[in-house]
């Protein structure tokens, strides 16, 4: 099983990266606009998600969870599966760097406890910087891309922000000035953390069942 689920993230990650299929109907709804705050997105309310990259994968929202919702809820709605998108690739690639490599905690030693473990194992002199840079990663986000309390209702993006667009991109590879290749990054990055999501739960699950890490599970 496990075998079979990391043939199937890394055959997701390369397939991602692969130009995405863009259909005629769509050129409406992502312009090349440089400058544009939207990154060339023009919401377009015939479109899945008004026209929003990645919308077209229709299966991805199986109980109808952006249905007949408002731009600002699906806004809002992107701005949660970008988050967990990359918090979940992160994981995927935390498992592995957890559990199989030498660290300062458990030394040279790379057979160490299970990832899911490992949290409760840490002190509070390195948890607290932890849960504070969490905090702070948050509370910038939230005043980057969130209306003010009471300015507008609570829970709202603004009409400005692009979700998931936090301005940080230190290695410069978000195409500024082509809105159809930003779009097709945007795939990619969605179709990975998608992949990535549903490997970190599986992985999750059997570390639980079995007690043993990733690369044990596979005979490591």
């Amino acid at each position: 099983m496990m075998k079979l689920t990391l043939v199937a993230a890394m055959t997701g990650y390369a397939a991602a990266f692969a130009p995405a299929p863009m259909e005629s109907s769509s050129s409406t709804a992502l312009r090349s606009s440089v400058g544009d705050n939207l990154n060339g997105w023009k919401p377009n309310q015939d479109l899945p998600c008004y026209g929003l990259p990645g919308a077209p994968y229709s299966f991805m929202d199986p109980l109808g969870f952006t249905k007949n919702k408002s731009i600002s809820e699906v806004k809002r709605i992107r701005e949660a599966e970008v988050m967990h998108c990359r918090v979940g690739m992160m994981a995927f690639m935390g498992y592995f760097i957890g559990e199989s490599t030498p660290t300062i905690f458990y030394g040279t030693d790379v057979h160490h406890t299970i990832a899911n473990n490992q949290l409760a194992e840490l002190p509070i002199g390195l948890l607290l910087p932890l849960f504070l840079g969490i905090n702070f990663a948050e509370a910038y986000r939230a005043t980057k891309g969130w209306n003010e309390p009471g300015s507008k209702s609570l829970f709202s993006i603004r009409e400005s922000h692009y979700p998931g667009d936090l301005g940080f991109d230190p290695l410069n590879l978000k195409p500024v000035d082509n809105a159809q290749a930003f779009a097709e990054m945007q795939d990619g990055e969605l179709n990975n953390g998608r992949m990535a999501m549903l490997a970190v739960a599986v992985m999750c699950v059997q570390e639980q069942v079995t007690g043993h890490g990733v690369l044990e599970n596979l005979g490591f």
